[in-house]
């Protein structure tokens, strides 16, 4: 996708209706919470902040999560959100900005950073709770931005 904030909604919508077919209603709130909120990070605070870079993303079905890669733009500095995470309690309900990082790590199961060849990669992983546990792995979706 393209690092732009309109490209944030229509990824997020469509990576929603990839994962409702496997996750259960909470957890799809969940990862939609998660992923917006990575993503919106990425285009406001990635460099280069230009709608030019993109923003490469893989889901993939595994036997108990499904599993969401979000790799920055080419170049961009790491940024772990485990390092940087506020507390959410107490909120102000007035702040516009914040609690982003911290919902990421509230909303997913297992979250992992690290450089992937070359580029710096967030995986969120959400586990499958009810009858969907055992299906095997394949990739759900891919969003590569050389391709859309």
């Amino acid at each position: 996708m393209q690092k732009t904030l309109e490209d944030v909604d229509s990824m997020v919508v469509s990576l929603k209706a990839a994962v409702s077919m496997v996750l259960e209603r909470e957890d799809v709130l969940r990862c939609e919470i998660s992923v917006a909120e990575a993503l919106t990070n990425i285009v406001a605070h990635a460099i280069p902040k230009t709608a030019e870079a993109y923003i490469d993303l893989i889901v993939t079905e595994v036997p108990q999560a499904v599993v969401i890669e979000i790799f920055d733009p080419a170049g961009a500095d790491a940024f772990d959100p485990r390092d940087h995470v506020t507390v959410l309690q107490p909120v102000d309900p007035m702040a516009e900005s914040g609690r982003g990082l911290g919902l990421i790590l509230k909303c997913a199961d297992v979250v992992r950073y690290g450089p992937v060849d070359g580029r710096n990669r967030l995986s969120l992983a959400f586990l499958k709770t009810g009858g969907n546990q055992s299906r095997p792995e394949k990739p759900i979706a891919m969003q590569s931005g050389e391709n859309s």
